[in-house]
């Protein structure tokens, strides 16, 4: 399964990437995650249903110092062959 997510709120400068990525290794997903221009964490999700269901659930709560107001949920359509879940820095 695999999904993309944007999760907006205060999300940025909170740890949440890193959260993220450390939640995602644990529960066995791949994938990446990223800040955005618009101050929102966009996040791509691989693994089996149940994982991936789970680390949404997860995602809408965040680190202890977000605070998450929504996440969006999409299909990934596109192949995604890594096997390894990485934070993608950008110059935000």
């Amino acid at each position: 399964m695999k999904k993309y997510i944007i999760i907006k709120g205060k999300v940025q400068s909170v740890g949440y990437r890193y959260w993220l990525y450390k939640t995602a290794m644990q529960g066995n997903i791949y994938g990446w995650v990223k800040n955005n221009t618009f101050g929102e964490v966009e996040a791509l999700l691989v693994g089996n249903e149940t994982d991936v269901n789970n680390l949404i659930k997860l995602c809408k709560k965040g680190p202890r110092e977000a605070e998450v107001a929504n996440v969006n949920v999409k299909n990934y359509e596109k192949e995604y062959l890594k096997k390894s879940f990485n934070i993608i820095n950008n110059d935000n």
